[in-house]
């Protein structure tokens, strides 16, 4: 993620909100300061999508990273991901998915969370495709509530 895809990315998040939190620049900052990964997917000479990701022991002030962080010793967290509408299903996230679980597969699992209330049907789906289990939930001070999610890479030895 370049300076240049700033605005991009804003306006994507902007458009998914319903499924995942808000971001402004200063989040967005944070986010590029803190994060392991941070992804942009191109298509058509646009930013077709992103995705943040962060390995344990960073000060991230996310509830659902910390969940994580007391349950598992080691993982790579997806805080979010971001798919343009107009450019899903062209393979778009599973090619995200893809860098990211490989980079995920020596810490032994990747998680991530899904909107539970409101639902997210198509994540959910997509995820269980491929193979994420269910391993919490969380409701927040909002209602709001997340299915909390883990696929395992390798055999797993670090459950707190």
């Amino acid at each position: 993620m370049t300076d240049g895809d700033v605005g991009s990315v804003l306006r994507l998040n902007a458009g998914s909100v319903w499924a995942l939190s808000p971001l402004d620049g200063d989040d967005l900052a944070l986010h590029r300061r803190l994060a392991t990964y941070l992804l942009v997917g191109q298509a058509d000479d646009t930013v077709a999508a992103f995705a943040i990701g962060y390995l344990p022991g960073t000060a991230y002030p996310s509830p659902n990273y910390r969940w994580h962080g007391e349950h598992f010793e080691d993982f790579l967290y997806l805080d979010r991901i971001v798919v343009d509408p107009a450019f899903r299903r062209r393979g778009i996230a599973g090619a995200l998915y893809d860098v990211l679980e490989d980079h995920a597969g020596p810490h032994g699992r990747m998680v991530c969370e899904v909107n539970s209330r409101p639902p997210n049907l198509a994540s959910l789906e997509f995820h269980r495709a491929r193979g994420y289990r269910k391993v919490g939930h969380l409701v927040g001070s909002d209602e709001h509530e997340v299915v909390l999610l883990e696929k395992p890479l390798v055999p797993v030895s670090g459950t707190r």
